[in-house]
């Protein structure tokens, strides 16, 4: 937990040139905002995932519902 926390601090820091210590409490504050972005980051991917992946089983059901509807009996 402690090299994720140090990986995520210098990720902060290349981004924002902000160091986190416990000295200046407006760097912590920043630090959480860009926490909970990188958080929303990682969500609207998966949901990004998700949404292609349901869109892909739509047009095959509509493919196949196309299909058995034009296909004669």
């Amino acid at each position: 937990m402690h090299e994720n926390r140090k990986e995520l601090r210098t990720q902060f820091y290349a981004k924002t040139n902000i160091e986190v210590n416990s000295e200046v409490s407006n760097n912590w504050q920043q630090y959480a905002c860009w926490l909970e972005n990188l958080s929303f980051e990682k969500l609207n991917n998966e949901i990004i995932k998700e949404n292609k992946k349901l869109r892909r089983a739509f047009y095959e059901a509509i493919d196949i519902l196309d299909l058995g509807l034009s296909s004669p009996i």
